[in-house]
């Protein structure tokens, strides 16, 4: 009886550490949920900066999943627009750089190389009505 008297309280105590979320930003564990002064609220791992896996929800709607390193989208991730666009693919430093996909409202879509937020390098366009266009794009312009 003590035996399972001693399994319940240490199964309390781990399930509370497990699922409970640190709101002053200073856990042991790493793992906050932060809200900023202006709404916007962050889930993930953070000690001094958002660093490793994390969601950022901002008032209007827009939402990051993905991976962070010193405060910014770093990494793999995937952000959707509150006017339905969507991207998902490499960042660096708050910005769409590498390989990744971006999805228009609209049906358009764009997968390829992104740098400094901008369609640059091997893609294709895909068009809502079904038109492509694939080559090398430079600084967000279209082959022609």
């Amino acid at each position: 009886m003590a035996t399972a008297g001693l399994v319940l309280v240490l199964a309390l105590i781990f399930a509370s550490h497990t699922y409970s979320e640190c709101l002053d930003g200073k856990c042991d564990d790493g793992y906050i949920t932060n809200k900023s002064g202006d709404g916007a609220v962050f889930r993930g791992y953070s000690k001094n900066s958002r660093h490793g896996q994390g969601t950022m929800k901002w008032p209007n709607g827009d939402e990051y999943v993905g991976d962070w390193k010193n405060d910014k989208m770093d990494g793999q991730g995937i952000m959707t627009w509150s006017n339905g666009d969507l991207y998902e693919g490499d960042w660096k430093d708050d910005v769409m750089n590498g390989q990744g996909t971006y999805i228009w409202a609209n049906g358009d879509e764009y997968t390829g190389s992104w740098r400094n937020g901008m369609q640059d390098g091997q893609g294709t366009f895909t068009f809502a009505d079904g038109e492509v266009i694939s080559g090398v794009f430079r600084n967000g312009e279209m082959p022609r």
